[in-house]
């Protein structure tokens, strides 16, 4: 039981370290994509940054519940939200 709390601490703690990548990067450039000349981008990113925070949020109130299967929702949603900010930047460049 302290293993999964602990793996699933550091996958929140790489949540959070990756909100707070896409909201530093949200008017810079972001990997080979320059966000100050596509505004659709910008606001991808902080979207996603929001929403991996509050995902981040629920994720530690989830932690510290006795049942331990309540972490799943934290990493269906966690994937689910990086999944979506993967596919979105090649849908918009077309």
């Amino acid at each position: 039981m302290l293993y999964i709390r602990i793996f699933m601490g550091i996958f929140i703690l790489m949540l959070l370290l990756t909100s707070w990548y896409l909201w530093h990067r949200r008017n810079g450039a972001f990997l080979v994509f320059d966000v100050a000349g596509n505004p659709g981008l910008h606001t991808l990113l902080t979207a996603c940054s929001i929403a991996l925070l509050a995902v981040s949020i629920i994720g530690i109130i989830l932690l510290f519940m006795p049942n331990k299967y309540l972490n799943l929702i934290t990493l269906f949603l966690g994937s689910g939200v990086i999944f979506a900010f993967a596919l979105l930047p090649s849908q918009n460049q077309q």
